[in-house]
């Protein structure tokens, strides 16, 4: 909510004033605030003696003012007293002569209101019952808005008269609409005008009837907020305020002749900084979230103003290129990371859906940020080059062809970008096969061997005196989470996902093709005939590879790998098994199993993670799924994959945040999120369960005073949810304070530490609605899933978490313990923040 939403903690020498008593700031607005705090900014204006009225023409539109009656002075003074028939009376204004009525907003004795004291929550209020009033709302999202001033404050009318604005004034000499946008609008024109379009977007969002038709598309949803631009006056100079004041008739002709589209002009500028504002505080896309209301969806407000650049070609794209270039400048480095991601993925959404049309320089010019934040190094990462390869990582999500069609039609031509953003993380996976890697990728793909034929191979000593020459690094301190612990089934690993690596690096050369072909382009163009050459070997280049390549395969990849690993599961459970079963008996001492089954699951998730794109959350998230689905990893694992534990034989902590995922927290709400389904359909079967596999058909006629039995069962479901995805939230909690213990920055917030208690808090959402949708309203049929909807509540689930010493206020006590151990300042405000974020969420 406002400040609190956009921005992370800042550092000393970029933090703003945030004193909200000082009267000057609350006349005039900070770069960001939320819609309560312009609304008594707005009030304020209203009521005050000296005014400066608002060009929102609906505070004017009285329709009451013109009605009149009968002048009772005119009839009084007739002839007698008496009406004449057919007799004239004068007419006069319409007014109010009776008393006032009193509008009782707190109640009083009578209590007329009751509505007013429940949402204000009234101190010492009480009800007919005499029971204290107390509403927490845990969230304000759909009520409050945050409010970014991109292009400029409103104008102040104490300082017409200043000159200091000359920089100012010749950045705007070239846009006459934004100057205006700038000088004629008003805090209470920017109030209203925001106000509006969130209301347009809520009442006009497109939305099915029950007959199926479709009721507003996002092209007239943008129609009807073009048209709020007919409900703001001209502005007026100070010669024709001047006259109106006075009264002359000059003032009413200049307005007179002024025209819709002069009355309006710059408007656009304050729709866009309305939508965009909008669009970083929605629901995070890929989170299994649904956006709280209209104006919280991203694809909806995404697609409005695709359409609007469509409806005003001449005005809105201007407008949206330097909104752009405003926020990547001035507000990026203190976005949270939800909301520079929502910006990021905005811009590639709509750069997809507008052939890729942005102006050069701005690449070139954003170029050296995305360069000086290489992969795998924590230090250098930074806020723009974030940005930059969120939006470029959209755009090839969004293509079949990833990141080659970004290469070819989006970026100039030679653009460091695509060396920087997309072939430097590709080199890296390309390696080649040994020869018992390649065996195993013809048996899986090439041919219809049985998988028990497989499995038996796998864990045979043929295979054993086959991998003796692996090159892999020796386990000097035989750790269970080196990778020579589980090298089959990191082999086999490899060779079941061998379609995914093969088409991501098919991808990746044919990106790099059309990068050299085209920076050579670029560089010279000489009239030789070289350049035509290498455009036709360009072309066949990415085809020849595909050829090459023999396969069995159907042209649905992500299909054809899903079946490959339910096919054989057994053959990559058995190579776990035996990798587990080599190191217990080599290990001195006892081993943990648990520990050990959870060190050999996430060595195969580590495997999966390198050959899925970074752009492809979506392969990413289906690769999971279906690994868990198919009980080869657990919940807790990809929970440990996420956060980079054990990623390596280093136990160095910049090191251990800098490999974290960066949709860390999206892959760990999908592993609680099938941990939860899991648990409840255990309880479900088990319910009914006789035991060796025989369903007890329950006869539920007349039970309906069973509502006792119904109660327990709902709690029964709850506590076997949270058992399941307590001891991950636990793990998490204590991991993310691990790291940013571990943080040495004392100026300024790292990056990934931010990431990490942003990432904390979109999770606890994202936990608390799995159990609201899965355990709170199951769509089980049976008598005790039915009950819970009605039995179960919020509150249930908060006890649930305090009994397993898993609520805010535990689960923020791992916080307060980091900070004694944390080694920079920042680490330490991190801690705190995510400290409170527990306590309040949870």
């Amino acid at each position: 909510m406002g400040r609190g939403f956009f921005f992370v903690e800042e550092d000393d020498d970029d933090e703003e004033d945030d004193d909200d008593e000082d009267d000057d700031e609350e006349d005039q607005p900070a770069p960001c605030a939320d819609t309560l705090q312009d609304l008594l900014r707005t009030v304020r204006k209203l009521l005050s003696v000296d005014n400066d009225l608002t060009r929102f023409a609906l505070l004017d539109d009285a329709p009451w003012m013109a009605l009149t009656v009968d002048d009772p002075s005119s009839a009084a003074s007739a002839e007698g007293g008496m009406e004449m028939e057919g007799q004239v009376f004068e007419k006069i204004r319409m007014t109010f002569e009776s008393e006032p009525m009193l509008l009782d907003i707190i109640g009083g004795e009578e209590q007329r209101c009751k509505s007013i004291p429940y949402l204000m929550n009234i101190e010492n209020y009480q009800s007919e019952d005499g029971s204290r009033i107390e509403i927490r709302c845990r969230s304000l999202h759909g009520i409050v808005y945050g409010r970014l001033s991109i292009f400029d404050a409103p104008p102040n009318p104490n300082d017409e008269n200043d000159s200091d604005e000359d920089e100012e004034e010749e950045a705007k000499e070239t846009n006459p609409n934004l100057e205006t946008y700038v000088k004629t609008y008003s805090l209470l024109d920017r109030f209203f005008l925001a106000d509006v379009v969130r209301d347009v977007l809520t009442c006009h969002r497109p939305m099915v009837s029950d007959a199926g038709a479709e009721r507003n598309t996002a092209k007239e949803v943008a129609e009807q907020i073009w048209a709020v631009s007919h409900l703001f006056k001209p502005a007026a100079s100070a010669g024709e305020s001047a006259k109106a004041d006075a009264g002359m008739e000059g003032g009413e002709e200049s307005q007179a002749n002024t025209t819709p589209e002069s009355a309006s002009k710059g408007i656009e500028y304050g729709i866009i900084e309305t939508l965009l504002s909008l669009i970083v505080q929605c629901t995070p896309t890929g989170s299994s979230m649904p956006a709280t209301s209209p104006t919280k969806s991203h694809l909806y407000l995404s697609r409005v103003l695709l359409e609007l650049t469509k409806l005003q070609p001449a005005l809105i794209p201007q407008a949206i290129v330097l909104a752009t270039s405003s926020m990547f400048q001035d507000f990026l480095p203190s976005l949270t990371p939800t909301a520079r991601q929502n910006l990021g993925m905005w811009l590639g959404f709509h750069l997809v859906n507008t052939e890729y049309q942005w102006p050069k320089a701005y690449w070139d010019h954003w170029t050296p940020y995305a360069a000086a934040a290489p992969t795998g190094s924590g230090e250098k990462k930074n806020s723009r080059g974030e940005f930059i390869k969120i939006a470029l990582h959209s755009m090839a999500a969004k293509s079949s062809e990833g990141a080659v069609t970004v290469v070819k039609e989006c970026l100039p031509a030679g653009s460091a970008l695509a060396q920087s953003v997309f072939l430097n993380s590709m080199e890296t996976d390309e390696k080649e096969a040994t020869s018992t890697e390649q065996d195993i990728i013809n048996r899986l793909w090439n041919t219809s061997e049985d998988p028990e034929d497989i499995r038996q191979y796998i864990i045979s000593d043929e295979l054993s005196e086959s991998h003796n020459d692996d090159g892999t690094m020796e386990n000097v301190d035989n750790s269970m989470y080196h990778k020579s612990v589980w090298w089959r089934a990191r082999l086999v690993t490899r060779a079941l996902f061998y379609p995914v690596k093969r088409d991501k690096l098919r991808m990746g050369k044919v990106a790099e093709k059309a990068w050299r072909f085209r920076s050579k382009s670029a560089i010279g163009v000489d009239g030789s005939g070289d350049g035509e050459n290498d455009a036709a070997d360009n072309e066949g280049a990415g085809d020849d590879m595909i050829d090459n390549e023999e396969n069995d395969e159907t042209e649905d990849l992500l299909a054809d790998v899903l079946d490959a690993v339910s096919r054989f599961k057994p053959v990559l459970l058995a190579a776990l098994a035996r990798d587990a079963d080599a190191y217990d008996s080599m290990a001195s001492g006892k081993v943990d199993d648990d520990a050990l089954l959870l060190a050999g699951e996430t060595s195969i998730l580590s495997e999966v993670g390198k050959v899925v794109p970074q752009w492809d959350l979506t392969m990413g998230s289906a690769l999971m799924e279906c690994l868990m689905k198919n009980g080869i990893v657990s919940g807790m694992a990809v929970a440990r994959w996420a956060l980079a534990e054990n990623h390596g034989s280093s136990d160095e902590s910049d090191d251990e945040c800098a490999a974290v995922h960066t949709d860390w927290w999206k892959y760990v709400s999908l592993a609680i999120l099938h941990t939860l389904r899991q648990a409840c359909l255990q309880f479900e079967t088990s319910k009914t369960d006789l035991g060796g596999g025989i369903g007890m058909i329950i006869d539920d006629a007349g039970q309906n005073a069973d509502n006792e039995d119904a109660a327990e069962t709902a709690a029964l479901r709850l506590e076997e949810s949270l058992k399941s995805i307590v001891p991950i939230l636990k793990y998490v909690t204590e991991r993310s304070c691990h790291m940013l213990a571990a943080s040495t920055s004392e100026k300024k917030i790292p990056l990934s530490g931010a990431d990490l208690v942003e990432g904390m808090k979109c999770l606890l959402r994202a936990v608390l609605f799995h159990f609201h949708s899965l355990v709170l309203t199951p769509s089980s049929p049976s008598t005790g899933a039915s009950a819970a909807s009605n039995i179960l509540t919020a509150v249930n689930v908060q006890k649930g978490f305090a009994s397993m010493d898993a609520d805010g206020e535990k689960l923020a006590s791992a916080c307060q313990a980091a900070i004694s151990l944390c080694k920079g300042e920042q680490g330490k405000r991190l801690l705190q923040s995510l400290s409170l974020s527990l306590e309040k969420m949870l």
